[in-house]
Formats: C-alpha cells, sequence, structure tokens
C-alpha cells in the first residue's frame, strides 16, 4: 500500500512539473497584443486618434480606409508572430511619392503608442512593438 501511495505521488509530482514546463512557455507578442482581435481594436483606436489629427490627414485624402485597416492589421499581425498573410505592398512602395516628414512619423506613432495604451497594452509589450517596427523608418521617411 506504501509503495503505491509513493508511486502515485511520484507520478503528481511529474506532473505538475511538466505542467510547469508547459505554462512557462513564452507567448509570442501577436498573443501578447491580444491576437487578431487585440490587434483589430489596437488599430481602430490608432485610426480614430490618427483622424482627429489634421497634420496628418493630408496624407490619407486617397486612401481607401477600410483596405488601410485591413492592410495595418494583416501587417501588424505577421510583424508580431501571427499566421497571417499581409497583402499589401511592401514598406517603400506604399509610402514613395507621400513626403512622410520626421514630424509626420513621430506624430504617427505617438498615436500608435496612445491605441495601445488605451487598449492597456503594459509597457514591455508596447517596447517590443515598437522595436520590430523601427526597422521600417528607412522604407517610410522621405520617399
Amino acid at each position: 500500500m506504501l509503495n503505491a501511495f509513493k508511486h502515485h505521488l511520484l507520478v503528481l509530482g511529474a506532473l505538475l512539473l511538466l505542467s510547469t514546463g508547459c505554462a512557462s512557455q513564452p507567448t509570442s507578442l501577436y498573443q501578447q497584443l491580444g491576437g487578431n482581435k487585440g490587434i483589430s481594436m489596437i488599430t481602430d483606436d490608432f485610426l480614430v486618434n490618427l483622424s482627429q489629427d489634421k497634420r496628418l490627414l493630408h496624407h490619407f485624402e486617397q486612401t481607401d480606409i477600410s483596405v488601410f485597416r485591413q492592410r495595418l492589421i494583416e501587417h501588424l499581425c505577421v510583424v508580431t508572430g501571427g499566421e497571417c498573410l499581409y497583402q499589401g505592398a511592401s514598406m517603400y512602395d506604399a509610402h514613395i511619392g507621400l513626403h512622410i516628414s520626421q514630424a509626420d512619423f513621430d506624430a504617427l506613432v505617438g498615436h500608435l503608442i496612445e491605441a495601445l495604451k488605451q487598449q492597456h497594452i503594459p509597457i514591455a509589450t508596447r517596447n517590443a512593438l515598437l522595436a520590430k517596427l523601427a526597422p521600417m523608418y528607412q522604407q517610410i521617411i522621405g520617399h
């Protein structure tokens, strides 16, 4: 009887160790942002913030906002490790001819940060997203 108890205790301990190992798997940035639903909500807040900024509206005069929204969601999904397909143009091609200035870029990033805050995204997750997006800066500014 004592051996059976020890065996069950050993099995229970092993199961606890295995479940702890599974629970500590790091979540992707995509998951930290709330998956597709979270990214969609961030995008919607971002677009509302952007729509209220007269400094930037001229860049979107010829833009179909519903298509822009969908491409931005796809782009953020791919960049953060989600299993999505981005069907838009390259960052360079999407921004050529828009003559986006440093001030424009900074304002846009500010609206993204505000949207992340509105969705209660932790600062470490916000910074991780910005770190993924930062290398695209050269493809966006001044073309």
